[in-house]
């Protein structure tokens, strides 16, 4: 199961390595390209551009260093380069602020096109911009799936 899927968790765990490494965890053998086309596509390089060696630079165990918006592309960086058909994703823009919690969902609209993806989320505009919607409260489905409301 878990070479068919990437799982992104509310709080991704950050290994004291660079950017490049923590985004290599999920496939150790990727070239620097495949690396740094995931780093793209989930908005790393956005703020990685600013730091003192890009994708190069240090960040300490669990994140240290990073915001919880920034840890968040990283790990997003990882499903983009596990390049699995099913994408796990609970509660990917939780404690983050609108406007990244924005910039997270566009990734993630990325991420999951073409894909089987299940998000477990509270976020408003999240069930707003992504797909079918299935509501479910005290473990029961409040009705049947609909589409997304864009």
């Amino acid at each position: 199961m878990r070479r068919l899927s990437a799982y992104v968790g509310q709080k991704p765990h950050l290994f004291r390595a660079t950017l490049r490494e923590n985004i290599r965890f999920a496939r150790p053998g990727a070239d620097d390209t495949a690396v740094e086309a995931a780093a793209r596509a989930a908005r790393v390089l956005d703020f990685a551009a600013g730091l003192p060696q890009g994708l190069d630079t240090l960040v300490g165990e669990g994140g240290f260093g990073l915001s919880g918006g920034q840890a968040q592309r990283v790990a997003l960086a990882r499903a983009f380069l596990r390049d699995a058909p099913l994408v796990l994703l609970d509660e990917p823009t939780a404690h983050l602020d609108p406007g990244t919690e924005a910039e997270v969902l566009e990734s993630l609209h990325r991420l999951c096109l073409g894909r089987t993806a299940i998000i477990a989320s509270h976020s408003g505009l999240a069930r707003a911009r992504l797909g079918r919607v299935l509501e479910i409260e005290a473990g029961r489905a409040l009705g049947a799936p609909r589409a997304a409301r864009v």
